[in-house]
């Protein structure tokens, strides 16, 4: 618990003192004098380095910032998704004229999406919480 002090051994070096305990999770404050081996269980090794040298990037790096090889595929898909939908959903009105719908018909249905998408919204939302 974070404030709470505990008493150190004689195995620790600083008999009778107090030092603060750290919260799980949160890596203790090194201290730059402490001589010894580094005590893996309150210091985790490090992750893996990427294979990049420091300073340098590549084009997608610099124009989307850092990619997650793990989502690569997910974004990608999202990507060419949402840039056909975008490229097609403006020309749905023509199309709809061109199969012979009213006006009133097309509008009900361009505007039927975002009515749909409004009330679908917290039932999505409810099911992505879980």
């Amino acid at each position: 618990m974070v404030g709470m002090d505990r008493m150190v051994s004689e195995e620790d070096g600083y008999v009778g003192q107090r030092i603060p305990m750290t919260t799980p999770g949160i890596r203790p404050r090194v201290d730059p004098e402490a001589l010894g081996d580094v005590d893996p269980e309150k210091y985790p090794q490090p992750k893996e380095s990427t294979h990049k040298i420091r300073g340098r990037s590549d084009i997608i790096e610099f124009l989307c910032g850092a990619v997650d090889p793990e989502l690569l595929t997910v974004k990608t898909f999202y990507f060419f998704f949402y840039s056909a939908f975008g490229s097609l959903f403006p020309l749905m009105g023509v199309y709809f004229k061109q199969m012979g719908i009213n006006p009133g018909q097309c509008g009900l249905l361009i505007g039927s999406r975002p009515f749909i998408e409004f009330l679908s919204a917290p039932f999505w939302g409810s099911l992505a919480d879980r």
